[in-house]
């Protein structure tokens, strides 16, 4: 038994699949299939029920993942103290993200930090929430930045940004040019929503219930796969949408979007960072998380610039 085999397995049982883990591990499902074969040689046992429609470790495997996972522990924690003797935070840092902080807040906060550590080099990976957080407890990924956090004893949570998530018009629009309008106005309009299971739509929609609008009143015209394409569709005229202030800033300063506030109605979520409890961090990833905190404190709240209003700068 190698590491490398080790490694394998345990990725297995946290994707309950060997094509998943065969592609994380970028080896071909076959070559994955025989490791583990050759595994179960070795301790003469079945590791792995391939019976059901996902892949579950047996009694046996569950022994030999509850002890693989302390090895690899054991691993990580002698490579990352030995790589950490030097003087320069150096090394990779691989860092998984929901798409609100992975396209919108990420990309000039790393940018920033790299100028700082030059010696760092690090990976982006864009997925949905809940494969960021199983992606970094599998240890995939060193941190991860999501758009909501339910709590687990295995998770560490800390807020990296605040977002504030608008609803916006064309400058053509009639409410381009209110100072705010009501929600029974906004249920009534022609609305571009993101598709459900949308994060942003999410939120939107538990909001929605808080002030005892039931979403299914929505006269949703369109369902958009992604922020990028509800955007495009409200700066075309097609109706109005929710989008984070986060994604909007270049757009409302351009002239091509138009922020309209509502009537007593607001909608904030944090964004936050994500790690495993168990997981001995590098040294460039705790300095990453650090300048995440200082950018974080130096912003007052985390909050985005301020969107301008339909009425002002927006028009």
């Amino acid at each position: 038994m190698d590491l490398r085999q080790l490694r394998l397995f345990c990725r297995i049982v946290d994707r309950k699949s060997f094509s998943l883990a065969a592609d994380e591990m970028h080896i071909t499902q076959p070559a994955a299939s025989q490791q583990v074969r050759s595994l179960e040689r070795e301790l003469k046992t079945v590791l792995l029920d391939r019976s059901r429609r996902t892949v579950v470790p047996t009694d046996a495997g569950k022994v030999l993942y509850r002890y693989g996972r302390e090895i690899l522990d054991l691993d990580e924690r002698a490579r990352t103290e030995i790589l950490d003797l030097g003087e320069l935070v150096a090394g990779r840092i691989v860092v998984g993200a929901s798409t609100g902080p992975g396209d919108n807040v990420l990309p000039s906060m790393l940018t920033q930090f790299k100028r700082e550590f030059p010696g760092v080099s690090i990976a982006l990976h864009v997925d949905d929430t809940h494969a960021v957080i199983e992606r970094v407890l599998s240890r995939e990924f060193e941190i991860g930045a999501v758009g909501a956090v339910t709590p687990r004893p295995e998770l560490i949570a800390e807020p990296l940004a605040r977002d504030e998530i608008v609803l916006v018009c064309a400058p053509t629009h009639p409410w381009a040019a209110r100072e705010r309008i009501t929600l029974d106005e906004v249920v009534a309009e022609p609305q571009l929503m993101q598709q459900r299971g949308a994060g942003v739509r999410i939120v939107v929609e538990d909001h929605l219930r808080r002030a005892g609008v039931r979403p299914e009143r929505l006269n949703v015209v369109m369902e958009m796969g992604l922020m990028e394409s509800a955007k495009q569709a409200a700066i075309a005229g097609g109706g109005v949408t929710f989008l984070s202030s986060w994604a909007i800033g270049p757009d409302v300063e351009h002239g091509t979007l138009s922020v309209v506030p509502i009537e007593s109605f607001r909608i904030l979520r944090d964004f936050y960072t994500v790690r495993s409890k168990t997981r001995v961090l590098s040294r460039a990833a705790e300095a990453l998380l650090a300048y995440f905190r200082e950018q974080y404190a130096a912003s007052g709240d985390g909050s985005p610039p301020e969107a301008s209003p339909a009425g002002s700068a927006g028009r």
